[in-house]
């Protein structure tokens, strides 16, 4: 087990995290690469018990601007970004299968290369032609 830290770029905002991740996910859905201004986002999904969060946070869900809320997730997914860096940190949903609360964590936001690498891939077919799979990975299609 690992206990890290993950920080927004500016530091006010930090996130404590006990042990491993449940799993680690690489999304290339066209609304990821849109609010995170990338090609696909790295990220860690903790149970709600293993994480702390500390600083202020403005929260994102979509519900709040045009009532469209995530793919699949009842109550929409919480965007929780840094209020003076404006960096995106994580976000929390109730898990739909278990309606159990977690917790996404960036995995950029860890800054550490030694971070495990995604175990699955969702959204492949909107992958960049030039954004290899990720070896290893399971491939979840329309997830």
């Amino acid at each position: 087990m690992a206990d890290r830290t993950a920080r927004c770029a500016c530091g006010r905002v930090e996130i404590d995290v006990e042990g491993d991740p449940e799993i680690v996910v690489a999304c290339h859905c066209e609304f990821c690469q849109r609010r995170s201004g990338n090609v696909f986002i790295a990220a860690a999904h903790y149970f709600a018990s293993q994480v702390e969060l500390r600083g202020e946070t403005s929260c994102y869900n979509g519900l709040d601007a045009d009532g469209v809320g995530a793919v699949g997730v009842d109550g929409g997914i919480n965007y929780r970004f840094c209020r003076t860096c404006g960096s995106t940190l994580c976000w929390d949903f109730v898990h739909p299968a278990t309606n159990e609360p977690r917790v996404a964590i960036a995995v950029g936001n860890f800054a550490d290369p030694s971070f495990p690498a995604p175990t699955a891939e969702v959204f492949p077919e909107h992958r960049h032609h030039w954004v290899p799979p990720i070896q290893g990975a399971d491939q979840w299609s329309g997830a």
